[in-house]
């Protein structure tokens, strides 16, 4: 019956279960985990609180991300099971994540998504997966309603089945902004699970502060000022338009320069790396360009602090991680306009339309002509400070979803 039946309250101290998200193809998936473990380690070091963090991960869990997490008292590998058909029917899956659950007494599990197949190998509905634990879904963004154009109709039709089978089953869904829970409520009016807003928030570590931004810089040949892109290479994100835009400068005489960082690989169209190769050279801006692929975290956020600002151009996000990385470091952030940015509005930030090249344009003409490379120390500080008020807000905040579901 999913949000209708009746769960007798839970008095045993909570045992959170997070769940494994993401990874190398899904950088935000990985970071989403990660910063709500350091989340909830902070509101346990700031007192007293009658809560577990176990994790549960499904794939193999890459040793520097295991070696980032904090707070876990344990990383529960599930065993390695068979794909596709044969795995649903005989529910292998199903038996695995009910044998990780039950031997250390989780009793709180999230964030199940519209597709637990892949990380998991459980399907809708999950009572025979979860047993007596309690459970909330997260969907993270509605990207296939907004740009269905992107999309194969079988992948749209999986995601759509999937959310409605996450609405019919989950009690709870969790969604990062108030912009994507009007989405699900829009998209999916008769779902039967309540949807609550958890915005999370980027955990800076103190290593960040302690790196050697013109050292990275120069490991990787590049200008003193730069603007930093740090997302995939995918269609969404938006990077064509960006060159439009240089484009459009350099023939004013302004060239600013781009450093982008992020996996040049989009699942969905496997030439557009080479779609964006050629409309570098179409705009005769692939002299102010640097592609740098998939880098360590620890360069990428020396390279945000060296930046001169964030460039987030993107088409659709549920909550920029992105976003949250620079406000942690007290960076400026020209960001797209989307309703989702909006809401997330971080400190000096310059918006542009998100389809006009011309826009951005003005957009980072504007900060090219004023601002310096960084680190600034003053602005680094008062970013770290609010962060840690941050991070307790998100900690607390999801604790009482928690023990509300």
């Amino acid at each position: 019956m999913g949000a209708r039946r009746t769960r007798s309250r839970v008095t045993a101290p909570l045992h959170i279960g997070l769940i494994m998200q993401g990874g190398a193809g899904w950088m935000g998936g990985a970071e989403y985990i990660k910063n709500l473990a350091q989340a909830l380690h902070s509101v346990s070091a700031a007192g007293p609180e009658p809560f577990r963090v176990s994790l549960i991960s499904g794939h193999p869990l890459d040793p520097s991300m295991r070696s980032e997490l904090t707070g876990i008292e344990k990383v529960i590998d599930l065993p390695p099971r068979r794909r596709g058909f044969l795995s649903r029917i005989t529910g292998a899956g199903s038996r695995a994540l009910r044998g990780a659950v039950d031997g250390p007494g989780i009793n709180f599990l999230y964030p199940f998504t519209y597709d637990n197949q892949h990380n998991l190998g459980v399907s809708f509905p999950l009572r025979s997966a979860v047993g007596a634990a309690r459970w909330a879904g997260w969907i993270p963004d509605f990207q296939h309603r907004h740009l269905p154009q992107l999309f194969a109709q079988a992948e749209i039709t999986k995601r759509d089945s999937g959310i409605a089978a996450l609405a019919q089953d989950a009690g709870m869904i969790v969604f990062s902004s108030e912009a994507t829970a009007a989405d699900y409520r829009r998209f999916c009016p008769t779902g039967r699970a309540r949807p609550e807003v958890l915005r999370f928030c980027t955990a800076p570590a103190a290593e960040w502060f302690a790196g050697d931004p013109l050292a990275v810089q120069a490991q990787y040949h590049l200008p003193d000022r730069f603007f930093l892109i740090s997302n995939q290479l995918w269609q969404h994100k938006n990077h064509l338009l960006v060159f439009e835009a240089l484009a459009l400068l350099a023939a004013r005489g302004v060239r600013p320069h781009v450093v982008c960082t992020g996996q040049l690989a989009d699942f969905r169209d496997k030439n557009f790396v080479n779609t964006v190769l050629r409309r570098l050279h179409e705009c005769g801006v692939a002299a102010q360009v640097a592609l740098l692929g998939l880098i360590p975290r620890g360069e990428q956020i020396q390279l945000m602090r060296r930046s001169i600002a964030v460039l987030q151009p993107s088409l659709c996000e549920g909550w920029s991680t992105v976003v949250e990385d620079a406000r942690a470091l007290g960076k400026r952030v020209v960001l797209s306009d989307l309703e989702v940015h909006q809401e997330q509005n971080p400190p000096g930030a310059r918006f542009f339309a998100r389809n006009d090249p011309e826009s951005l344009a003005e957009a980072l003409a504007a900060v090219w002509e004023t601002a310096q490379p960084g680190p600034d120390a003053i602005a680094e500080g008062a970013a770290r400070s609010r962060a840690a008020d941050a991070q307790l807000t998100f900690g607390r905040r999801f604790l009482e979803i928690a023990r509300a579901a």
